[in-house]
């Protein structure tokens, strides 16, 4: 039988999980996981990274970021992996699919503009199999309709726009580390933020409403009732130790 993918393994796996383990972090972003933030956004100057469980936690927190409501509209491509829609669908947007370029299965981008109505709030383009979208449109279009641009680049690491990293250019976006993917952890996801304004509140977000740094001074901030709504929690973005070490 022929495998749908094989799992790439240096053969060091086992020896990492050990250290993780004998390191006595396990409750959440230990050694490792501060190692993989520092070398993602050093390698490709991304401002903020996030390890998540999966790529689709990594996009569900980024349709709480941009505050997505019932009746906004999310412009995505029609061929793409569900998670992609999921995201935003589960906090009742309606999303507008784009279709396929005539050369790729990426958005075709001379079909966005028609698309938008007041009810935009974002686009999600989905660099498929690590091919860029052309990004430029992408943006200026983005900026002329004051739209969020939230890039799905689950198979794009180390994948390049015009000597720009895949990932970099829009206010967020998602990757996966699934076994399917060019770097694998079994399963697993990151979310990069490209803006700044919406650094504090993915950080409190993916620790549940309390903001870590906090503790750290002997305080702790509650900020559930203020910044995050019930659905977050329905949709169970825990994020267990296994995928922070």
């Amino acid at each position: 039988m022929i495998p749908f993918n094989k799992p790439f393994l240096t053969g060091k796996e086992t020896t990492y999980i050990k250290e993780a383990v004998e390191s006595g972090k396990i409750s959440g972003d230990g050694i490792f996981t501060k190692r993989c933030h520092a070398f993602f956004e050093e390698k490709y100057g991304f401002k903020k990274v996030l390890l998540t469980t999966s790529c689709t936690d990594a996009l569900e927190m980024a349709a709480i970021l941009i505050n997505t409501q019932p009746g906004d509209e999310i412009i995505a491509p029609s061929y793409t992996f569900v998670s992609t829609v999921n995201a935003f669908v589960l906090r009742g947007a309606k999303i507008v699919f784009a279709d396929s370029g005539k050369d790729s299965p990426n958005i075709d981008v001379n079909s966005i503009e028609a698309l938008i109505t007041p009810r935009t709030k974002a686009i999600v383009p989905v660099h498929y199999a690590g091919i860029a979208c052309d990004m430029d449109v992408i943006m200026d279009i983005a900026h002329r309709h004051n739209l969020y641009v939230i890039e799905d680049a689950a198979q794009s690491i180390d994948a390049y726009y015009k000597g720009r990293p895949l990932g970099s250019i829009g206010h967020m976006s998602a990757f996966s580390f699934h076994e399917t993917k060019n770097i694998i952890a079994g399963e697993g996801g990151m979310l990069v933020i490209n803006d700044p304004a919406f650094i504090q509140r993915a950080e409190i977000i993916r620790e549940k409403g309390t903001n870590r740094s906090a503790f750290s001074e002997e305080k702790s901030t509650n900020m559930v009732g203020s910044i995050l709504a019930l659905p977050f929690f329905r949709q169970k973005l825990s994020l267990p130790f296994c995928m922070h070490n």
